[in-house]
């Protein structure tokens, strides 16, 4: 039987503009269909076309089989979603600038190896970001249960640097973001409900963007950041009072490994989280988006060149077992 033929451009736009405004999980999951959906979905004539709420959705972060989005509106809107089942839930207004925050989604059920994480499963949500609502402004961090459907804890810090859109990290109890203003780090601890402050590498030039992560299995905090062509990489000890001194762990020379133009510039933008140095970095060039695995020494070109630099980019994993009676993925789920 011969295979059926494409969808045209247009086809798959028409298609897509019928998509539910409500529901803009649906509008990113075809997005996911591949290269050519993703570029027509985000391209001008679409967007102009669709005049839903849903154009708008922004990843804020990706971790435990789960996606946080974000809306650019006239209040800070949060959906938690489940790319695999469909499963999505929304939360209520943290009370936060539009505009100026981050936040972090986690699994958070216990006993689980966060291999099959599933969007019906109990789930934290941390977000930082300015206050200007409270008679002391500052940045702001709370706690939402998804047990308890609300935000249940809140924490403050005096300080008038904004917290950048880029990806968090997560170490034991400890949640980690960037600040927009003097290369300074934010930590949350959930379990004290606590922010700090910490800086980064004294030794550390920031040429080409940092990246926070977990070290492995053994607790500590590591950082990548690009100085020239070199991938450097620290580590340190994470306390309850606060982190150690930071330690080198070595450099990674990238132009043997991914493509360079003359003169240009290497910016690394994220890291697969939960695996620690050895593992895959998402590097950008002139030339492209690359991933590079540190322990096999493989490199992958993964985009053409854009501009990642302002934008969070997130690796998603998770893994997924069909049900074992019908073989197909369970009916997408809506909670609130």
């Amino acid at each position: 039987m011969a295979a059926p033929p494409e969808l045209v451009d247009d086809t798959i736009a028409e298609i897509c503009l019928r998509l539910p405004p409500d529901e803009p999980a649906h509008l990113v999951r075809a997005a996911l269909v591949s290269r050519r959906w993703r570029r027509i979905l985000s391209g001008g004539a679409f967007l102009r076309r669709r005049t839903f709420d849903c154009i708008c959705w922004e990843a804020l972060d990706c971790r435990h089989g789960r996606v946080l989005l974000g809306l650019f509106a006239e209040r800070v809107n949060l959906v938690v979603w489940d790319p695999v089942t469909g499963d999505h839930c929304g939360l209520p207004d943290p009370g936060v600038l539009p505009g100026y925050y981050s936040a972090a989604v986690l699994c958070a059920a216990r006993g689980c190896d966060h291999l099959h994480c599933r969007g019906g499963g109990p789930f934290r949500v941390v977000l930082a970001g300015m206050d200007y609502f409270s008679r002391d402004a500052g940045v702001r961090a709370r706690l939402y249960c998804s047990e308890a459907a609300a935000w249940v804890a809140s924490a403050q810090l005096a300080s008038d640097s904004h917290v950048m859109r880029k990806p968090s990290a997560l170490v034991g109890d400890n949640v980690y973001f960037q600040l927009m203003e003097g290369d300074v780090f934010l930590r949350y601890d959930m379990g004290r409900n606590r922010l700090s402050t910490f800086d980064p590498p004294a030794a550390h030039v920031d040429e080409g963007g940092v990246v926070l992560m977990p070290m492995g299995g053994d607790g500590s905090l590591g950082l990548a950041g690009v100085r020239g062509s070199r991938l450097c990489l620290w580590s340190t000890s994470v306390g309850a009072e606060g982190i150690g001194g930071w330690v080198r762990r070595g450099d990674i020379e990238l132009m043997t490994r991914i493509p360079f133009m003359p003169y240009s510039e290497a910016h690394v933008i994220a890291s697969a989280e939960g695996l620690g140095f050895g593992t895959i970095f998402l590097v950008s060039t002139e030339v492209g988006l690359f991933a590079v695995d540190l322990k096999s020494g493989q490199e992958r070109k993964l985009s053409e060149p854009g501009n990642y630099n302002d934008f969070a980019v997130f690796p998603f994993m998770s893994f997924y077992t069909p049900d074992c009676t019908s073989g197909k993925v369970p009916s997408p789920r809506r909670t609130h």
